[in-house]
Parts: structure tokens; sequence; C-alpha cells
């Protein structure tokens, strides 16, 4: 995936988790499977960012 397209995705998924703020707030405040969800995305999106910084790290090395 291009550095571009990576970017856009990562703007369209912080746009749909502050969209998701409002029904969070309202409907799901109670819901232990909806914080489950969260967390798991926010680790699983943490390492891969982790992951891709570590690998422009290398590159950055080589040249």
């Amino acid at each position: 995936m291009s550095p571009g397209r990576a970017a856009a995705v990562h703007y369209g998924m912080a746009g749909l988790w502050a969209l998701l703020l409002v029904p969070t707030l309202i409907w799901w405040p109670n819901s232990v499977l909806w914080v489950a969800f969260m967390s798991l995305y926010a680790n699983f999106v943490g390492h891969l960012s982790a992951a891709k910084a570590s690998r422009a790290e290398q590159e950055a090395e080589k040249q």
C-alpha cells in the first residue's frame, strides 16, 4: 500500500471512530463487548503503526 493510500485509510478510520463517539456515549455506555472491541482495535492499530514505523526506520538505515 502506498504511503498516500495508507494515510487516507488512517484518516478515514479516524473519522469513523469520531462518528461512533456519539452512539457510544448515548446507547452503548455500559456495553462490555463494545469496550472490548474498541480496546482490541486500538491495540491492533497501535502495533500496526509501530511495525510500519520500524520498517521505515530500517529503510532509512539502509540509505
